[in-house]
């Protein structure tokens, strides 16, 4: 981050940068320091935070706002150990706030339909330690590497003691899969089903006979009105318990030397969102 607290998102290897300011020389130094260019601005070297990263990655498709987010994983109470089971996947920026959520000891399966969305949310839940590097995606076909490929990686010392280092540190708790959710959940005894899709209610039904019945919750994202009513119709015919329907708008306050007022420009509407119990039996 520069003095005028614009950020940057680098990766470790990188051991100089550069921008209007000047230049920093980041070798041998830690998170946690104030660097001064070479003509004398300063720059602070932090760690990023998810929030930091999500923001940064690279997108299919437009990705849920952490308003949004945050009300689904406190709305739905998430858990640390928990299995959740998400559609689609998108990018992944949800996937990784739900990871996160459940912790090393839960699990995240995400299906998603489209293989290019599923390989590109790949490397974002890389980069992050969610699943490991070149992990395979359930129903994905896909050709091996040429095995003189596979033998320079194996036969790379550097490579390997970094991977394990990584692997220390990652959580790993994600499962991708190529799948269309409307047609089934493989899934059983599941503590959540998040469904961020075009057609929700399609899934509702697999949804009551795949979730636990003593804890077993759904979290349901749609942009538009008429897809909320659908999806809240299902989810009351299928006997669920304490459907309710939010909307999460927010507008930043600005605090100034000549007083305080609210900001001209607010997220508004971005998606209603659906959150219900399945019914024990």
């Amino acid at each position: 981050m520069d003095e005028r607290e614009k950020k940057y998102l680098l990766k470790k290897e990188v051991n100089t940068f550069g921008n209007d300011l000047g230049v920093i020389n980041l070798e041998n130094v830690k998170e946690g320091s104030v660097i001064e260019s070479h003509n004398g601005h300063k720059f602070y070297l932090l760690e990023p935070t998810l929030y930091d990263i999500v923001k940064k990655m690279k997108r299919s498709v437009t990705t849920l706002l952490p308003k949004d987010i945050g009300i689904i994983l406190t709305y739905c109470g998430i858990e640390d150990g928990e299995t959740v089971v998400e559609a689609g996947t998108g990018s992944g920026a949800l996937t990784i706030y739900l990871a996160n959520a459940v912790g090393k000891n839960g699990k995240v399966i995400t299906y998603e339909k489209r293989p290019e969305f599923a390989k590109l949310a790949r490397k974002n839940l890389e980069s992050v330690g969610l699943i490991k590097k070149g992990q395979k995606i359930i129903g994905l076909d896909e050709e091996d590497e040429d095995t003189e490929d596979k033998e320079n990686k194996e036969n790379n010392k550097e490579n390997i003691e970094k991977n394990l280092k990584e692997e220390e540190s990652g959580l790993y708790n994600v499962i991708q899969k190529i799948g269309d959710i409307t047609e089934g959940i493989e899934e059983k005894n599941i503590d959540l089903i998040v469904l961020d899709m075009p057609d929700p209610w399609n899934v509702v039904e697999h949804a009551k006979n795949s979730l636990n019945r003593a804890k077993g919750r759904i979290a349901i994202y749609v942009p538009y009105m008429e897809q909320a009513k659908k999806s809240v119709e299902a989810l009351k015919k299928h006997g669920f318990l304490e459907v309710q329907t939010v909307e999460c708008l927010v507008r930043n306050i600005e605090i100034t030397e000549k007083g305080v007022r609210p900001s001209t420009r607010m997220i508004g509407h971005t998606g209603y969102i659906i959150c219900a119990r399945v019914r024990p039996e």
